[in-house]
């Protein structure tokens, strides 16, 4: 009986002392054992938690943008917490995330995100190109699959980016567009027109002379005038003369015939631009037309409203 007692006793101390809250406290306060649960748990640090907050509360087509401006991802610190947020919450990086980042020329963090498999789409280069970011362009091109579109190219024309056009050009398959040349011309860029001239078989539109003409960029006309056969309408003069660029007047009354209405004379003299007036009215021309379009629209004298604007013209010569 005795021997039965001891076991008992014996049984009874293991068992209280496997149910100690001390003992199992201090199991659970094991550093190894607590790393051991946690690395498959989906948890998230404190200082996340308003970010991962506010990303949720945005509508969709916002949160790409609200991530990448929670951060200064030009800091160091803040740039690794943008990394450390991508290990925990992949899910929030979106293709746009990288989208963004490869238009602001982040190579850095678009080189991380890349390595840890995150996505992106057509617009990574397409903006990457747009801003002028050849170094990001590059990369995507090496790197990625995703590609372009030929905004890629046209945007880059638009924008005066010569040599993204160029590694565009000669590495990618996308091409471009008429707007490629149109919108070099209208913003100035004249060698991206003579690259694309020379190099590519878009060409452009009238509309890149005729905004030429708006702008003032009177190389890039003498450029299309020479070398291009798409030409331009009667805006071209018409939008020059309201705009007071006599100079390009001049130069496409002399060389061009697509002639010019009666809004061109119209809209310098509304503008104050009296010397592109009096360059106007010594074109027999800009009087017939002028007379045409008085007699037409009914609005009173057309020969008492030419002697005015001579002698506005005059006035403004003299002073």
């Amino acid at each position: 009986m005795d021997d039965d007692h001891n076991f008992y006793d014996a049984t009874e101390h293991a068992v209280v002392a496997m149910v100690d809250p001390s003992r199992a406290h201090q199991v659970l306060q094991m550093p190894e054992l607590f790393r051991a649960i946690v690395q498959f748990q989906r948890g998230i640090v404190m200082p996340f938690a308003p970010v991962c907050r506010a990303w949720a509360a945005r509508v969709p087509y916002l949160q790409a943008r609200f991530l990448v401006h929670a951060f200064n991802l030009h800091d160091v610190y803040e740039a690794s917490l943008f990394q450390q947020l991508f290990v925990m919450r992949p899910h929030m990086f979106s293709a746009g995330v990288m989208d963004l980042l490869c238009r602001y020329g982040d190579l850095d963090m678009v080189h991380f995100l890349h390595l840890h498999g995150a996505p992106c789409s057509k617009d990574a280069m397409d903006w990457a190109s747009s801003a002028g970011h050849l170094h990001v362009v590059q990369y995507l091109h090496q790197h990625r699959r995703e590609g372009a579109t030929t905004d890629a190219l046209d945007n880059a024309a638009k924008h005066g980016h010569l040599a993204v056009v160029e590694f565009l050009d000669r590495h990618r398959h996308e091409g471009a567009t008429t707007k490629a040349m149109d919108e070099a011309a209208v913003h100035g860029h004249l060698e991206v027109v003579r690259y694309l001239h020379f190099n590519r078989r878009e060409g452009c539109t009238k509309y890149g002379m005729d905004r030429a003409a708006l702008e003032g960029h009177l190389c890039i006309l003498e450029f299309l005038h020479s070398h291009r056969y798409e030409g331009c309408t009667v805006n071209a003069i018409n939008w020059a003369a309201q705009h007071g660029h006599l100079e390009i007047v001049r130069f496409l009354h002399s060389h061009r015939k697509e002639g010019y209405t009666a809004n061109a004379l119209k809209w310098a003299a509304q503008n104050n631009h009296f010397d592109v007036v009096h360059y106007l009215l010594s074109r027999k021309e800009t009087i017939q037309r002028h007379m045409t379009s008085t007699r037409h629209a009914k609005s009173g004298d057309p020969l008492r409203q030419i002697r005015r604007l001579k002698q506005a013209a005059c006035q403004c010569s003299v002073s």
